[in-house]
């Protein structure tokens, strides 16, 4: 990474500091035009740039590219305010670390961050702040996240936090994740913001989430074998499982002008409500 770097220095002209020398055009503040043009970077900061990197060539190479475009613009701003002000252009380790976090913005996919960021965008959907939502969609895009994790993200968020309270919303994100799948970045980042501002202003209900996560409970803490099913709402495909039982006494409620009653659970669980 380091030897990437130090040809791309060298082929825009940028001057290698050591830690003992200075740019030329910082020296006694020289008026002169070549001291002005003086673009020098420090060795320091090329060797953090290549460890930040990663062993990634073109964050390494975006991040040195965003920091000389930040320093030169500041020199540009700084010479048309001050007449006086032409000392040259010095790019220094801090420099280096908020060019990679522009061009990178230091988002890991494989890392903490990542896990931090699908956190933060999911709690703002909860949360119904469509601004907080669009801020960190953005960062794990921008950051080169898969849009398509984000779709699956978006797809479980549907019915998890969302719901019943608006059914539309699972088709909303299943439609987001088949364009993403037909168009890719960067086309689909706008499929992927609306599906987020939709989400973050729909209505929230986990009815149905905390109800399955009940039934779960209470499969893990049956003791013993499960209960069977009851013999009314078996299969009865053969005469035998007809003769025994299977079947029998099953109400077809399409054929009832009232509403029947009739009991679905096993024995055991009969008057369970999981949504309570």
């Amino acid at each position: 990474m380091e030897a990437i770097l130090m040809r791309a220095v060298k082929s825009l002209g940028i001057r290698i500091l050591n830690q003992e020398e200075q740019c030329a055009g910082s020296v006694n503040g020289s008026n002169s035009k070549s001291s002005e043009s003086c673009v020098c970077i420090e060795r320091k900061a090329i060797n953090t740039l290549a460890y930040l990197c990663d062993g990634d060539a073109r964050t390494g190479l975006n991040g040195l590219q965003m920091a000389v475009q930040a320093r030169l613009m500041k020199l540009s701003h700084q010479s048309s305010t001050d007449d006086s002000s032409t000392q040259g252009l010095i790019i220094k380790e801090n420099h280096v670390k908020e060019g990679l976090q522009r061009s990178h913005i230091l988002y890991d996919r494989a890392g903490e961050e990542h896990y931090n960021c699908i956190s933060a965008l999911h709690k703002s959907m909860r949360g119904s702040d469509e601004n907080a939502s669009l801020y960190w969609l953005a960062r794990m895009l921008e950051g080169g996240e898969d849009p398509l994790y984000v779709a699956r993200r978006l797809v479980r968020f549907a019915s998890e936090d969302i719901g019943l309270a608006d059914p539309m919303a699972l088709t909303q994100a299943v439609a987001a994740y088949q364009g993403c799948h037909f168009i890719g970045m960067p086309e689909c980042e706008v499929l992927l913001a609306q599906c987020v501002v939709y989400f973050a202003r729909a209505p929230k209900s986990i009815e149905v989430y905390s109800a399955y996560s009940n039934v779960k409970a209470c499969l893990r803490n049956h003791q013993g074998p499960l209960p069977p099913v009851p013999l009314h709402l078996r299969n009865a495909p053969t005469r035998l499982m007809k003769d025994l039982g299977y079947g029998k006494d099953y109400k077809y409620n399409p054929v009832y002008k009232e509403p029947v009653e009739q009991e679905y659970l096993p024995e055991e669980l009969k008057g369970t409500n999981f949504f309570a």
